[in-house]
C-alpha cells in the first residue's frame, strides 16, 4: 500500500464520477484542484481513508458515515457540511472551518483541531479523546461540553460554546 503523499491524484470531477458509479473506496487520494466542484455533494460513506484534502472547499457535503481516518483536512472549508457518525479518527483538521456544520456522533479520538472553527456546530455524541483542541473556537457550538467522558484532551487559548477562553494548557485526564 502507497503512504499518504504518494497516493493517487484525482479530480473533484472525477471523484464525483466514479463516486455516482459506485466506488466508495479512496484512500489516499490527493485532490489539490477541486474549487467548489463538490459543494453540496452527497458523499455518504465514502472512504478517504489517509487522503490530502487539506485548504479545500468541503462546504455543505454530506459525509455522513464517511471513513476519514487520517485524512488531511487541515484548512478545508467544511461550513454546512453534514459529518455526522464520519470517523476521523487521528485526522489533521488544523484551521478547519467547521462552521454550522454537524459533527453528531463524529468520532474524533486523537484529530488535531488546532486553530479550528466549530461555531455553531452540532457536536451531540462527538468524541474527543486524546485530541488537540489548542487555539481551538467553540462559540456558540451545541451540546459540547467537558464531561467524564472527555480524557487526553489539551486544551490551550480554546474559547467555549459560552465564549469563555481555557487559556491553559490544560489537560483533561
Amino acid at each position: 500500500m502507497e503512504m499518504v503523499g504518494s497516493g493517487e491524484e484525482i479530480t473533484g470531477e472525477e471523484l464525483l464520477r466514479r463516486y455516482a458509479a459506485g466506488e466508495r473506496n479512496f484512500p489516499l487520494i490527493r485532490i489539490e484542484d477541486m474549487e467548489c466542484v463538490l459543494e453540496g455533494a452527497d458523499l455518504r460513506g465514502i472512504n478517504l481513508m489517509g487522503s490530502h484534502l487539506h485548504h479545500a472547499p468541503w462546504s455543505s457535503i454530506n459525509l455522513s458515515g464517511a471513513c476519514l481516518l487520517a485524512a488531511d483536512f487541515a484548512g478545508a472549508w467544511m461550513d454546512g457540511t453534514d459529518l455526522s457518525d464520519a470517523d476521523l479518527t487521528g485526522a489533521c483538521l488544523r484551521g478547519t472551518n467547521f462552521t454550522n456544520a454537524n459533527l453528531s456522533n463524529c468520532i474524533l479520538e486523537g484529530a488535531n483541531l488546532r486553530e479550528a472553527i466549530l461555531w455553531n456546530a452540532n457536536l451531540r455524541g462527538a468524541v474527543f479523546n486524546n485530541a488537540i483542541l489548542a487555539d481551538a473556537s467553540f462559540t456558540g457550538a451545541k451540546y459540547f461540553t467537558i464531561n467524564q467522558y472527555m480524557t487526553g484532551i489539551l486544551f490551550w487559548n480554546t474559547t467555549m460554546p459560552d465564549g469563555t477562553v481555557i487559556e491553559g494548557p490544560t489537560y483533561i485526564n
